[in-house]
């Protein structure tokens, strides 16, 4: 579901670039937005080369930002997102974060805290900072997937950022993702 939604957030935002990746991974660009749920259109063997590819885009915070944000819309439309009964909005939040979160890391793991009211998440082998150098964070498919579960429980004012990444600090063993409600 990761890379269909980065793909789609692509096709939006440049269809060209859309395109060549598509040529560029040997994926069928007319058939694969239809198709995506079919394994071999789409396996989790490219993810990995086309997120590099992808991370020389301009454009590359944005499309994995709405491919996150899009991911929840998603969940949610398909009435996957059931919250626990929880008496608060924060709760039902970080309930449903640790629910979520298992399905888009992969191999990679997470710690979550709560100091306040702001949540850290602390991700150890982020799919997206693997085996790369940037001078932008790049989890922001994370970032907006957060966002957008936060928006769903009635934070529209949640402020979520990557306040350290893996792939900028060299010396980081982790990404760490701050989520204020």
């Amino acid at each position: 579901m990761m890379l269909y939604h980065i793909l789609d957030a692509v096709r939006r935002f440049e269809p060209d670039f859309y395109s060549h990746l598509c040529r560029s991974y040997n994926l069928d660009a007319d058939r694969i937005i239809g198709l995506f749920a079919e394994v071999e259109e789409l396996g989790s063997g490219q993810l990995l080369p086309l997120l590099n590819h992808l991370k020389a885009h301009d454009a590359y915070h944005e499309i994995v930002y709405l491919a996150g944000r899009n991911t929840l819309l998603m969940i949610a439309e398909d009435n996957q997102l059931r919250a626990p009964l929880f008496s608060n909005g924060t709760q039902k939040f970080t309930a449903l974060m640790k629910q979520l979160l298992p399905e888009f890391l992969g191999n990679a793991s997470y710690v979550s805290m709560l100091r306040g009211s702001i949540h850290f998440l602390e991700i150890r082998d982020s799919i997206f900072a693997r085996q790369g150098e940037s001078n932008n964070p790049l989890c922001g498919y994370y970032c907006g997937l957060l966002t957008e579960l936060a928006n769903h429980f009635g934070f529209e004012t949640a402020n979520v950022v990557e306040a350290r990444c893996c792939a900028v600090d060299h010396e980081a063993t982790t990404c760490l993702i701050q989520i204020s409600l």
